[in-house]
């Protein structure tokens, strides 16, 4: 609108001024241009601002409308006496009639345009171009009729993209929190009972009020927060201490483990720390259950921009791809958790000759 505005115009007020010729009267010419060129500068400027401003329309109507109606005092008389619609009055209004398209809906886009073409036959007596100027309406509404259904059928398809990939994020979240609140009740209540199962515990053992306390806590802080935010992912925190602090705290119920420890200070995403901290937990955990010795390594080493981490022991050991289904430990509290941060584990293993469990994370 403004690019047709602008150039008729400046097209209008170059012939107006180069082909003048009676019975265009020359004041009323000057005057004419020097409106259109200044309304034309306004209508530019306005209509390129980012608020709608209806009264736009009204306003190049009227100015289209004046000019149609007063051509007999602005154009040549052999422009008057033609009929493909030469003048530079036909110029203005045959913009006039595709800005109202533009700017209007339907019908008044199309009464705008039909009031155009009868100034125009007023003012310079029915030829063609009146014709003309009603045909352009026409054209003009069928394009932007369908330039609108097309911009209408593609906010549906997006908005209906836009919901489904929200369901999919909320389906994510939740399958997300499930599989995090699952993953703590196995390292928790469920490790508990499996050991009272196996008697690992016995009733009459200390150590079973003191894990079913801990195991408790977990619980209540579940309901009480079921949807609670972590810590920011992006948050940087050191793997280091949380590692230090998974090694120097004893699993009730088991032995303890005699650890070396050689994890230089590093700093990762404080989920990423989260999860490296919570499988290396759950891999010292089935060393003092299940690996029958009294020692384990954890360490971490930097590699390119990434990390792994060991968790070693010199145990009875184990074949990996003889791991039940239902056996959640190393499925779920290990390798889930790496893959849910974009990490991944690895056990290798082989019955009598220990255990190593490979943490590796990449940012």
């Amino acid at each position: 609108m403004a690019a047709l505005r602008a150039t008729s115009a400046i097209g209008g007020a170059v012939v107006a001024v180069v082909g003048f010729a009676p019975p265009a009267r020359s004041t009323w010419v000057t005057v004419a241009v020097i409106g259109l060129l200044l309304w034309s500068g306004l209508f530019t400027f306005l209509i390129l601002r980012p608020k709608h401003r209806p009264w736009l329309c009204v306003g190049d109507n009227t100015v289209v409308l004046v000019l149609c109606l007063a051509q007999g005092g602005l154009v040549p008389a052999d422009v008057l006496d033609a009929s493909a619609g030469q003048g530079w009055i036909d110029m203005v209004a045959g913009t006039g009639v595709f800005i109202a398209q533009f700017l209007l809906r339907q019908p008044q886009a199309m009464f705008a345009a039909i009031a155009i073409a009868a100034a125009h036959a007023v003012g310079g007596g029915v030829r063609e171009a009146s014709v003309v100027l009603v045909l352009q309406g026409l054209l003009a509404s069928v394009v932007i009729a369908l330039l609108r259904h097309g911009a209408h059928a593609a906010d549906r398809a997006l908005s209906e993209e836009a919901s489904l990939r929200a369901a999919a994020r909320a389906r994510s979240a939740a399958r997300s929190d499930e599989l995090y609140q699952q993953r703590l009740l196995h390292d928790t209540v469920l490790a508990t009972l499996t050991m009272v199962s196996t008697g690992t515990i016995t009733r009459a053992s200390a150590a079973l009020p003191e894990r079913a306390a801990a195991d408790l806590a977990v619980i209540e802080n579940l309901r009480a927060h079921p949807r609670e935010a972590r810590a920011a992912a992006g948050d940087p925190a050191p793997l280091d201490v949380a590692l230090r602090k998974v090694v120097a705290t004893r699993h009730a119920g088991l032995e303890p483990l005699d650890i070396e420890f050689e994890v230089p200070p590093l700093d990762l995403p404080h989920e990423v720390v989260e999860a490296i901290s919570q499988a290396v937990s759950e891999a010292l955990a089935n060393v003092a259950q299940h690996g029958r010795t009294p020692a384990a390594r954890v360490t971490a080493l930097r590699v390119g921009a990434g990390i792994l981490v060991e968790v070693c022991d010199k145990g009875v050991g184990f074949d990996p791809t003889a791991v039940p289904l239902h056996r959640r430990g190393l499925r779920e509290s290990v390798y889930g958790r790496m893959s849910a941060v974009g990490g991944s584990a690895r056990a290798v293993s082989t019955v009598g000759a220990g255990a190593r469990i490979e943490l590796r994370w990449d940012p």
